[in-house]
């Protein structure tokens, strides 16, 4: 058999190497291209951090929670308040979100911001807790009348308690029986009273603070709701002198029986 020469390719001809080696070329450009621009581009779900103050919501307990940035990013964490329970959460958008807030939490977070800028200053007792100065009496010697009682009830009312929260009283209202001789029954539990002077049962109503010390760096809503109150509309007690001459006037309600404890109160600022 006489074998045939190959035939030669013209120029104009492509070769089939050189197709292949074009083609791969150009896919690996595109490829390089597309990583590149990739890498450029920030990711959909990749989010600038949290603020404090920013409104939120947060995947807390299976459920989304809204609440307030109260500390900044932190080793993966955000610290959110909703009112004032706290909740550490760690970054992503699966765990921490925007959140658009409705009126009434707006209302609610103007109303603590304005409170926070507002709050009382000085080295007072009642600045320390966010509210008023608990009311003292210069004088304590005047009996018990329809002007001097109500005073005599805030004093021996407000001021510190043994768990160091500050205790307030609002609203007072006082009646007074006429006054009565000592009842060693009823009145020797009394601390340091003269039992020969005129002991004068009261009876009213009022309303009851006690306010922990707040956290200023918690949140303004933390920082300026930091009180329990109880509505005592039923109470009683009396006024009596101690050896000392100074009247002593108090009255008593019942927490459990009113029912009427709420919590997270602003610490008041009027009487």
């Amino acid at each position: 058999m006489r074998l045939q020469p190959r035939a030669s390719r013209s120029a104009a001809e492509p070769y089939r190497g050189d197709f292949v080696r074009k083609y791969v070329t150009r896919v690996s450009s595109f490829v390089v291209l597309s990583i590149a621009l990739l890498s450029a581009a920030p990711l959909a779900a990749q989010t600038a951090p949290f603020k404090i103050g920013d409104s939120v919501e947060v995947m807390y307990a299976g459920k989304w929670v809204p609440g307030v940035v109260t500390k900044g990013l932190d080793s993966g964490t955000y610290v959110v308040n909703n009112g004032n329970f706290v909740m550490y959460i760690n970054e992503g958008p699966d765990n921490i979100r925007p959140h658009q807030m409705t009126s009434s939490e707006k209302t609610r977070s103007d109303q603590s911001a304005q409170a926070f800028a507002h709050r009382p200053t000085g080295n007072g007792i009642g600045a320390q807790y966010g509210a008023r100065e608990p009311v003292t009496c210069k004088s304590r010697k005047a009996p018990p009348t329809a002007t001097t009682v109500k005073q005599y009830v805030y004093c021996g009312m407000e001021g510190m308690d043994a768990d160091s929260n500050l205790v307030l009283v609002t609203n007072v209202s006082v009646q007074m029986a006429s006054p009565r001789a000592y009842l060693f029954e009823r009145d020797s539990g009394k601390y340091q009273i003269d039992q020969h002077a005129p002991v004068i049962d009261i009876r009213g109503g009022y309303k009851i603070y006690q306010c922990g010390k707040p956290n200023p760096v918690a949140g303004a809503f933390t920082a300026t709701h930091n009180c329990v109150s109880y509505d005592q509309p039923a109470a009683s007690g009396t006024c009596y002198r101690d050896t000392f001459g100074d009247w002593n006037c108090s009255l008593v309600g019942n927490r459990l029986a009113s029912n009427s404890q709420v919590k997270d109160q602003m610490a008041p600022r009027g009487y």
